[in-house]
């Protein structure tokens, strides 16, 4: 066959990248986006009220230091849910090691390292440590995939509670997401929604960050929620979840940072 026959059939042999793995986790990995990572640690209930009473602020030197170290979009989050508090952090990775995700921020920041004072280890976590690396369920509605030109970025987070009957369910159901519940996702202005999963004794708990670019979140969000493929979803997720605060089966989590 002519290479230019060739190409004309298969332009995607050249111009696509091939992935070899048979997870969408790895394939991810082998694509050229940036790793997500959350790390959760636990914090009692005055700690957590005085996180939210204070400014927590990365200067511009530590953000140097951590986009050096390959980490970009760091945030942090926290919530008290009933006698117990959590901290979440979000960051992005240039790197799939996992040698370093638990230190990689107070190595590279004081300003974690001073807060990690105040928090307690997860009971996994690894000796020495304060951090425990959540699994990285999904990640959908990436900027690259769905580009935009919005300035106007608001960074929030969420958590749940999973019912451990329904751990399967749930991940079956994100590993693989309807590409219409995605692209309504897109039109009602959500990006980078990343969710990761963890056990905190006999409990599972899900924590979720995303982005939203839009105007007005009250408006997309009755949007969301006429969609009819968005329904057919919620119908297969929503009976998978525990909510724990009395605000509906997802609870909003407090941004440290500005």
């Amino acid at each position: 066959m002519k290479k230019s026959l060739f190409l004309s059939f298969f332009p995607f042999v050249l111009f696509q990248p091939i992935l070899c793995a048979f997870t969408p986790y790895e394939n991810f990995l082998l694509s050229d986006e940036s790793r997500r990572v959350g790390l959760i640690a636990l914090a009692d209930e005055d700690i957590v009220n005085s996180m939210a009473e204070s400014t927590f602020q990365i200067g511009s030197d530590a953000r140097k230091q951590l986009k050096a170290a390959g980490v970009e979009n760091l945030h942090v989050f926290t919530r008290q849910i009933g006698a117990q508090g959590f901290v979440f952090a979000y960051f992005e990775w240039d790197s799939t090691c996992k040698e370093s995700l638990t230190t990689v921020l107070n190595g590279n920041c004081a300003e974690v390292a001073q807060l990690e004072k105040k928090l307690t280890p997860h009971p996994r976590a690894a000796k020495g440590e304060i951090w425990l690396p959540m699994e990285w369920m999904n990640c959908i509605a990436t900027t690259k995939a769905f580009p935009h030109k919005s300035k106007k970025v608001q960074k929030m987070a969420l958590m749940s509670g999973l019912k451990p009957e329904k751990e399967l369910d749930y991940r079956s159901l994100h590993q693989t997401n309807w590409p219409g519940v995605v692209d309504g996702m897109v039109m009602c202005n959500y990006r980078n929604w990343t969710t990761f999963i963890v056990e905190l004794e006999s409990e599972l708990y899900l924590f979720t960050y995303f982005e939203y670019i839009g105007e007005n979140i009250a408006a997309d969000n009755a949007l969301m929620a006429s969609d009819p493929v968005t329904n057919r979803w919620w119908a297969h997720t929503e009976p998978c979840l525990i909510n724990l605060a009395g605000e509906g089966n997802w609870s909003s989590m407090k941004s440290l940072l500005p």
